[in-house]
């Protein structure tokens, strides 16, 4: 099983950051399912795989594939610089 958790059913535009929201089609409306070529903290642009609904107003818990591995963190938005993956810091 992979880091997607759900469906992709369409692309929203491509916004003026680069990023490509994909959403999947639920009853209640689109909801965010991934974000294509969404910049990272130290790890470029990737494919952000949202992992469940958001924990609170301002991110979303998310993963990253890196050589293989996963890196779990969250995505948060700004009007300044767009969508942006955090990654969770190691303890």
């Amino acid at each position: 099983m992979g880091l997607q958790k759900y469906r992709f059913d369409f692309d929203r535009p491509v916004d003026k950051h680069g990023v490509i929201e994909t959403c999947a089609n639920w009853l209640g409306g689109p909801s965010l399912a991934g974000l294509r070529n969404c910049p990272t903290e130290g790890y470029g642009r990737r494919t952000v795989y949202i992992q469940g609904p958001p924990d609170t107003y301002f991110s979303i818990p998310a993963a990253i594939v890196v050589k293989r591995k996963t890196v779990k963190g969250w995505v948060s938005c700004s009007d300044d610089e767009g969508w942006m993956f955090h990654p969770q810091k190691e303890s």
